[in-house]
Order: structure tokens, then C-alpha cells, then sequence
């Protein structure tokens, strides 16, 4: 009887035969991973606070747009003003003790609180403020008051696969976390 050799054909079709499935398993996982990706990025939110100035109207409204293309799941907001943080919404913060005594008129707000869904396209006015002429500069001037002295905001929310985010005043766009 002779020597085997190594590289015998039915070797060679095995060792064949368990690259192309490791190479079919290595290109199954990239699609994967790509099919995930594109998965998560179509659910993206991307939210932004907005002040529009309505002077034929009388009203200031502060708006919280969502322009991503998934809906935004609000996680808190926290407001701070003169070194001081404060755990609601904008509506909350405007009728507190601390602005009473500037007697800005608020026309209508919305609540945005944890939990809350504010889908892909759509926004949340958060709080209007303003009135009839004088109300309204008052208004105005109260906003330019709060932005001088140290007024800033972070709201934190996710997308329906737990990817989070952060906006604030001082930044200009959403800070993944």
C-alpha cells in the first residue's frame, strides 16, 4: 500500500466547502449589521427648539419640532436659570414664584413631560406666550431678560430602540449619549 497524500480531491472539496460557508457566514453578519443599521437610522429622531415670533398675532411660542424620521420618547427636561436647575417643562418653569412678579401672560402650553411621544414630523408648543401689543414686547423682553441671565434648557429623549440623545440651548445640535 502507498503513501496517502495530503491534498488528496477529497480534501481539497472539503477544505472547499468549509471556506465558502465561512465566507457565507462572514457575509451574512455584514447584511446583518447593515440591515440593523439602516434598521435604527430610520426610526431616528432629531428634535429642536424653536421661539417664533408672531407680531401680527401678539404671541411668542417656544415649539419642540420633531424632524427626524422616527418618533421622540421625551426621557426630562431640565431647565437652569442663575446657577439654579429646575425639573419641568417650560410652562411650569414661566408660572413659577420665581416670574410672577414680571406678569408675562401665557396664551396656552402643552406639557412635556417623561413619556411623552412626539412622532416623526409633528411638534409640541410648549409654551405660547404674549397678547395684545404691550404683552407682547413685555413677552419679548422677558425671553431677551432669561437669555441674558444664564437661561438654559436639556431636554433628554430616545428613539423606540433606546438610542439617546440630548439637545440644549447652549448646543447647536443633538448630542448622542
Amino acid at each position: 500500500m502507498g503513501k496517502k497524500r495530503f491534498w488528496s480531491p477529497d480534501r481539497v472539496v472539503t477544505l472547499l466547502a468549509i471556506l465558502i460557508s465561512l465566507i457565507t457566514l462572514i457575509v451574512f453578519a455584514r447584511q446583518t449589521n447593515i440591515i440593523e443599521r439602516q434598521s435604527r437610522l430610520s426610526t431616528m429622531p432629531y428634535l429642536y427648539v424653536e421661539t417664533g415670533y408672531n407680531s401680527e398675532e401678539d404671541y411668542i411660542a417656544i415649539t419642540l419640532n420633531n424632524y427626524g424620521v422616527g418618533p421622540a420618547i421625551i426621557e426630562g427636561i431640565k431647565i437652569s436659570y442663575q446657577e439654579e436647575t429646575y425639573e419641568m417643562d417650560f410652562a411650569a418653569f414661566l408660572e413659577s414664584e420665581l416670574f410672577r412678579s414680571d406678569s408675562i401672560t401665557i396664551l396656552g402650553s402643552a406639557s412635556i413631560t417623561k413619556g411623552l411621544a412626539i412622532p416623526a414630523n409633528a411638534d409640541r408648543v410648549a409654551v405660547k406666550v404674549g397678547g395684545s401689543g404691550e404683552r407682547y414686547i413685555k413677552a419679548g423682553k422677558f425671553l431677551k431678560k432669561l437669555e441674558k441671565n444664564g437661561f438654559d434648557y436639556e431636554i433628554n429623549y430616545r428613539s423606540i430602540y433606546d438610542d439617546q440623545w440630548r439637545i440644549r440651548m447652549s448646543a447647536e445640535i443633538p448630542e448622542a449619549l
